[in-house]
């Protein structure tokens, strides 16, 4: 299990982006309001791809930098892997 650090930006935000390559079991850790937060890996996650913090229901909005990125297709669990495969685009559908 290794560390690897996150960009957080916003209150709102309900994933991170990683700033290294994370497997499954890995810490990923970010800084929320001032405090230091973590979450641990459910898979394998590209450097500069975003996790989920925080739960996110199927058809709930997903936030990152404070906008809506996308909207959930499945249900997103803290620690997943965002991107094309649990989530819809603005405009996509």
């Amino acid at each position: 299990m290794k560390t690897v650090k996150a960009i957080h930006v916003n209150t709102i935000d309900n994933c991170v982006t990683l700033t290294g390559n994370a497997d499954a079991g890995d810490l990923i850790c970010f800084l929320e309001n001032g405090m230091e937060n973590a979450v641990t890996t459910r898979g394998s996650i590209p450097i500069w791809h975003k996790a989920a913090i925080k739960s996110v229901k199927k058809g709930g909005n997903v936030y990152k930098y404070g906008e809506v990125i996308g909207i959930a297709h499945e249900n997103i669990e803290a620690g997943d892997h965002v991107h094309i495969h649990n989530i819809l685009s603005q405009g996509n559908g």
